[in-house]
């Protein structure tokens, strides 16, 4: 059963960080990278989609997250990446007393200065008390902590997150990235999502960009961040991901 490979592949801390870079859409430099957890099971690789839902259920994601942050930041520093670290969280995960401290103790340890550390939740996840999550990310705010939404306008509590918790980056859910070119509607609410933003000082982060024509149109629009398979799949090494239009033509200097 799946629920009992996903325990053991906690158990054992075969527990694998992939790595998105986050490219600044004006500089064409990689100034991110955003964690996205792996499992090893049986020698397969298994995606994230497939594995949260049975740890939340199980009530074990939080050692899930924990062991993933844990291993990204140790191998990020070593590296001497000094941009930002994207790194999901689980609200069910961060409402845990123990969680919360635990997370501390991993950045800390890691040598990554807490401001360059950026938590994302998403509105999918559902959590029962919004009162008890609103503390717990104020309280990391308070402590240098950069806070993201993901997937921002896929649902209607995008706003009320946005009106709830001090959050610094959004996150464009990627569907209007993906179809702003083609469709009118999509591009108006990339516009509108920039505007409020704009307005309320929050970076935005445009996901699921696949094209140079999408990343054309997003400097245009004065997108700040761009993230998608155009720019960079998620890979076991940092040092394998780079953004191949950054590096100059043959003969070109540099």
């Amino acid at each position: 059963e799946k629920s009992a490979l996903v325990l053991d592949a906690i158990e054992e801390r075969r527990i694998i960080p992939y790595f998105q870079p986050i490219l600044d859409v004006a500089t064409k430099k990689i100034v991110a990278y955003e964690v996205l957890s792996r499992i090893e099971v049986g020698g397969e690789i298994m995606r994230a989609e497939e594995f949260v839902e049975i740890a939340e259920k199980m009530g074990v994601i939080h050692r899930l997250d924990a062991l993933v942050i844990e291993r990204a930041l140790a191998q990020l520093n070593e590296l001497g990446h000094d941009g930002y670290v994207f790194i999901n969280l689980s609200p069910r995960a961060l409402v845990l007393n123990e969680f919360a401290r635990n997370v501390r103790q991993i950045v800390s340890d890691s040598g990554i200065p807490r401001e360059r550390i950026v938590f994302e939740i998403t509105e999918r996840d559902t959590v029962k008390n919004l009162s008890l999550l609103e503390r717990f990310l104020a309280e990391l705010k308070l402590e240098g902590f950069k806070l993201a939404i993901d997937d921002f306008g896929s649902g209607f509590s995008s706003f009320h997150y946005l009106r709830r918790f001090p959050i610094d980056f959004l996150k464009i859910e990627g569907d209007f990235i993906a179809n702003m070119l083609t469709s009118p509607k999509d591009r108006a609410v990339v516009t509108s999502i920039k505007s409020l933003a704009q307005e309320m000082g929050i970076t935005i982060v445009a996901e699921y960009v696949e094209s140079q024509e999408v990343l054309d149109e997003l400097h245009v629009m004065g997108v700040h961040l761009a993230q998608g398979y155009y720019i960079g799949k998620p890979a076991r090494n940092v040092i394998d991901v780079d953004w191949g239009p950054r590096r100059s033509p043959a003969g070109d200097g540099a």
